[in-house]
């Protein structure tokens, strides 16, 4: 028997199958992918921090930054909080966070001397929360927009941070078409450059590679949002898989409690689950092979808040075909 054939007849290959069915049959299309707008470009549901279209699909560096911040904000909590902190946040307030052009002007205009580049500025920038107050040790009296982040964004006491840590490693330098260019230079495979560059922004303060990872599949997995992808096919995110909360548990409870856990090793094990899965059984118009579309099937159906937020009718009955040890809906039954 061949290896595809015995890794789709497993009980957790069977199990991410139907996950997968599933997907394509209720989510794809209706809520997100074709004919959908995704969530960061729309206003009803991210507020100012919804990117325009027409900038993304043209790659242009404001509207990416916007995105690489707005993505940034979604760790730790679940994402229908944080929508709803990106939605009610005044436009001003949101700008000073995720326009480059503003951070630009605050950057230049501050005096502390930690802001002169990234490395220094990661390193020996104190920004925290001490009782109700935001302070550090260089000017601990001294207002600034960092300080003002921190207590804009509320967690954390030094997430203020991402922000200028961002337009420091990204914009300063060159911009986002000089981080390109150095790993096309460097680098002639499509899906490794896509790696290469989760790498490279995962850098970031407070952005690692999870985050940096749902940046980079944004632009570069055109199954996802069609048209909106502007660094396809030069960089090719099929085989990223974003590691989150929801996609973990599923894995571990797949996999048993006495599998390994790390990022890595869950990131390959959804890569040798897509291998038996041929997505075009689903839609002629997508890739063969995508760990990271096998990955967003895993996570919306594991999301309990999100398909909530969409009224799911599973959340109100039994579904004969329900892949129970996954369901957020089945330990209520």
């Amino acid at each position: 028997m061949s290896r595809k054939s015995t890794e789709t007849t497993s009980p957790a290959a069977q199990a991410v199958l139907r996950v997968v069915s599933w997907y394509f049959a209720h989510v794809y299309g209706r809520w997100e992918g074709p004919n959908t707008t995704p969530y960061y470009c729309d206003p009803g549901r991210v507020g100012s921090f919804a990117v325009d279209v027409r900038s993304l699909a043209a790659g242009r560096d404001p509207a990416l930054f916007r995105l690489f911040v707005a993505m940034a904000m979604f760790q730790a909590r679940r994402d229908v909080v944080i929508m709803e902190q990106q939605r009610t946040m005044a436009s001003a307030i949101a700008r000073s966070l995720i326009s480059s052009s503003k951070l630009r002007a605050l950057i230049g205009s501050s005096s502390c001397e930690h802001i002169s580049s990234a490395d220094a500025f990661d390193r020996w920038c104190s920004v925290r929360k001490t009782d109700d107050e935001f302070t550090c040790n260089a000017h601990p009296n001294s207002p600034c927009h960092v300080k003002e982040a921190s207590k804009t964004l509320r967690r954390m006491g030094d997430m203020g941070k991402l922000p200028t840590s961002a337009w420091l490693h990204l914009i300063k330098p060159g911009g986002f078409a000089s981080i390109k260019a150095e790993v096309q230079r460097e680098e002639a495979n499509a899906q490794t450059r896509a790696e290469r560059l989760v790498a490279q922004l995962s850098a970031v303060y407070r952005v690692g590679r999870k985050l940096a990872t749902m940046f980079v599949s944004a632009l570069t997995t055109p199954a996802l949002a069609p048209g909106l992808t502007p660094w396809f096919p030069d960089f090719n995110g099929s085989d990223l898989v974003v590691v989150d909360t929801n996609v973990a548990r599923a894995i571990q409870r797949l996999r048993g409690p006495q599998s390994a856990s790390s990022y890595e090793s869950h990131v390959q094990w959804v890569r040798t689950q897509a291998t038996a899965i041929d997505l075009k059984r689903f839609r002629s118009d997508l890739p063969s092979y995508s760990p990271r579309l096998v990955q967003q099937a895993l996570y919306v159906f594991g999301s309990k808040s999100n398909r909530l937020a969409r009224a799911d009718p599973c959340s109100r009955a039994a579904c004969a075909n329900c892949e129970s040890r996954l369901c957020p809906f089945h330990e209520e039954r």
